[in-house]
């Protein structure tokens, strides 16, 4: 455990010293939206398409990095960049949610309602409701869950991918609604909210996961039967993700998760290729052998949370491997020129292939950390 507590408190230094402060200066323009992207220097890149979801990822990220005392000027950056996402990407005052993607002048340019970009919406609102009880955040989430519950709302479970009505439907973008419904309660403590985070528990249990083979499944029917062409996809940071999320619902429901956060955590370690170990390929069929693949840096980050939980309460093996992936992580994907910024994917020969660093990853870079950070005091020598 004193292993894990010194890569710890390694990974929160570079974090709060070089990560917060170097995209505190150089996220977001002087309107306060923010940047899909930065190069390796640090510089923003501009005549990219800007994803809403990103633009909520920062919301969320700089509000609570302030909250937790980590960046002063980040309840700021967040407070003008919540404002020029309602200006922009939120029409009629958001009675239909957030668009999908605008361009640098803030003009929308995919005007498509996704329900990934909703739940993220509702996260970025739920961070302004508990930092700053900000009273447009209400609003947009109220007309956000009202525009789901009457657009996109299934008739099989769940919600539609998005307003086109695309098909494979995906257990991703339910996820993380479960987040965000989870997030809006902890900041409102509003039972309506913990009430659609179990429904999206169940859906979980009934449909997403798969007890016989042991894994997280990842596209569907529009009915909820695996989609014949991807339904045999496996994507492990999801089934990580999952075991931090459960652990989350089990600490604001008192239910016990814990039957699929070991089973999850079982899929999760026989992903990693021998060679590749402790990171993660950012997919697998369900059979093959663990082999090299590519491998993005969230799946990385979910990999070290799910760790962390179990590490949290005692177990060795697993505070063993928080302490690798944090180690691993500063020989490969942290280990750049600009500290603070990250190589984002390496191919399957281990060879860096990111063309620039996304922002959207820095999410999860702070809720790995955040993690973290609460973990840290429970550690025992």
């Amino acid at each position: 455990m004193t292993r894990l507590a010194a890569a710890i408190d390694r990974l929160t230094r570079w974090y709060v010293g070089d990560a917060l402060p170097l995209w505190a200066k150089r996220a977001a323009d002087a309107s306060g939206a923010f940047y899909e992207s930065l190069d390796f220097s640090g510089a923003p890149l501009t005549g990219q398409p800007r994803r809403v979801r990103v633009q909520c990822r920062q919301i969320h990220t700089f509000t609570d990095a302030a909250r937790r005392g980590w960046l002063p000027d980040g309840e700021t950056i967040a407070a003008k960049g919540f404002a020029r996402l309602f200006e922009t990407s939120c029409p009629e005052g958001g009675a239909r949610g957030g668009a999908h993607l605008v361009d640098d002048s803030g003009a929308i340019i995919d005007a498509t309602r996704d329900l990934y970009d909703q739940a993220f919406l509702l996260l970025a609102c739920a961070a302004r409701l508990r930092a700053a009880k900000d009273s447009l955040a209400r609003r947009l989430a109220e007309r956000t869950l009202a525009f789901l519950d009457r657009e996109l709302a299934s008739p099989h479970g769940g919600f539609l991918e998005n307003d086109r009505r695309q098909t494979p439907r995906r257990q991703n973008p339910h996820m993380h609604l479960f987040e965000a419904t989870m997030a809006l309660y902890e900041a409102t403590g509003e039972a309506a909210h913990i009430s659609r985070a179990r429904a999206l528990d169940q859906l979980f249990s009934a449909r997403f996961l798969d007890r016989t083979q042991g894994v997280l499944r990842e596209f569907f029917t529009d009915d909820w039967r695996l989609d014949p062409a991807k339904g045999e996809t496996l994507e492990p940071g999801h089934m990580a993700e999952w075991i931090f999320l459960l652990d989350r619902f089990e600490t604001l429901t008192g239910e016990d998760r814990s039957a699929e956060k070991r089973l999850l955590e079982r899929a999760v370690i026989a992903m990693a290729a021998p060679e590749d170990a402790p990171f993660l390929p950012n997919r697998r069929t369900l059979g093959a052998a663990p082999a090299r693949g590519a491998r993005r840096l969230w799946p990385q980050t979910e990999a070290l949370k799910a760790a962390l939980v179990f590490a949290r309460d005692g177990d060795r093996a697993a505070a063993v491997r928080a302490a690798s992936i944090i180690d691993a992580l500063f020989e490969t994907y942290l280990d750049q020129p600009t500290p603070g910024l990250w190589m984002d994917e390496y191919d399957a020969a281990g060879r860096p292939v990111a063309g620039d660093v996304p922002a959207s990853i820095l999410y999860h870079l702070h809720e790995a950390v955040s993690c973290a950070a609460e973990c840290r005091h429970r550690l025992t020598p």
